[in-house]
């Protein structure tokens, strides 16, 4: 189901939000990175197409805040 853009909002504030709890919970990076990625896929197919680089914009943002790096094949 599509979602709106501040549903969408709401789900990367959400995302962002969890990153230091994924953090902690899943310390070996394949872990964190298996769980980030599913949240973040499930943001991404949720978003209408013309909101797709918004999406992946703020996606990085994320990142680029907690200061993570993608696997080599997330890049």
């Amino acid at each position: 189901m599509l979602q709106t853009h501040a549903q969408l909002e709401q789900m990367l504030d959400a995302l962002d939000e969890s990153v230091p709890r994924l953090l902690q919970n899943k310390p070996a990076p394949g872990d964190f990175w298996a769980s980030f990625l599913s949240m973040a896929q499930t943001i991404q197919q949720r978003a209408e197409p013309g909101e797709h680089g918004w999406v992946c914009d703020r996606l990085d943002a994320i990142q680029v805040k907690h200061h993570l790096v993608p696997p080599a094949d997330q890049i």
